[in-house]
């Protein structure tokens, strides 16, 4: 499969939860193809968030937060995923019935979703962009949603109330954030600055079985659900 930046990527296609995935053959490998890309000279390159294609694997924390978000009903209501790389738990939502936009800042997510969208018969909306950066676009563009939603993006110690307040700013009243992490170290000051603006969660566990997993050792992912009470 070809990435708009002209390298190859070698890729499989896999079964879950009643969905077809096409995904990286092996992450590793598709690094190695970046590196032989670049050239000695611009290693630099490989490993850059806007490069490195960390988001053609369904990794776990994506696969905990879909188990989460399947067995309740978000039908009609209006859905931002952020960070979605392959965007699972937008199909899951948009299977549901929900009105779902997912959007991600690495040029090469809107091709593997869009192979995957005619895999599965599937149409939900896409936006290229960085959420961090791009919060007042994200208002002006699609203004607010019922239910934000996000898989394995606390993973900075910094800013975490910045983060917080932009979460929320995108939520309409009575709006709910969901965000899974596999347990990362800087997801506590996350929730810390969560409980500061007054939004209190509701954590629970998903187990992911060992043959989902990378390491294919079962591994269990944090949800954390909070509500707008406005």
């Amino acid at each position: 499969m070809k990435s708009t930046f002209g390298y190859e990527y070698k890729v499989k296609e896999i079964k879950l939860m009643g969905l077809t995935f096409r995904t990286l053959n092996n992450l590793d490998e598709n690094i190695d193809i970046l590196c032989e890309y670049f050239g000695e000279a611009n290693q630099d390159q490989t490993l850059t968030e806007e490069h490195c294609p960390y988001f053609g694997v369904l990794w776990e924390a994506g696969i905990g937060l879909s188990q989460y978000l399947e067995n309740r009903n978000y039908r009609g209501l209006r859905v931002l995923e952020i960070g979605c790389g392959l965007a699972l738990p937008s199909f899951i939502l948009e299977r549901q019935g929900a009105d779902v936009l997912a959007t991600d800042f690495h040029a090469d997510v809107e091709p593997f979703l869009k192979c995957n969208q005619q895999l599965n018969d599937s149409s939900f909306q896409y936006s290229l962009m960085n959420w961090r950066d791009q919060i007042k676009k994200v208002e002006s563009e699609f203004g607010l949603f019922d239910l934000v939603i996000g898989s394995d993006i606390l993973y900075e110690s910094q800013h975490s109330k910045q983060v917080a307040q932009a979460l929320i700013s995108l939520l309409k009243p009575g709006g709910e954030i969901i965000l899974s992490d596999p347990g990362r170290a800087y997801v506590q000051k996350f929730v810390s600055a969560m409980n500061e603006l007054g939004y209190k969660e509701e954590m629970s566990i998903q187990k992911v079985k060992a043959e989902l997993t990378q390491k294919k050792e079962e591994k269990e992912i944090f949800v954390f659900h909070y509500r707008n009470q406005k």
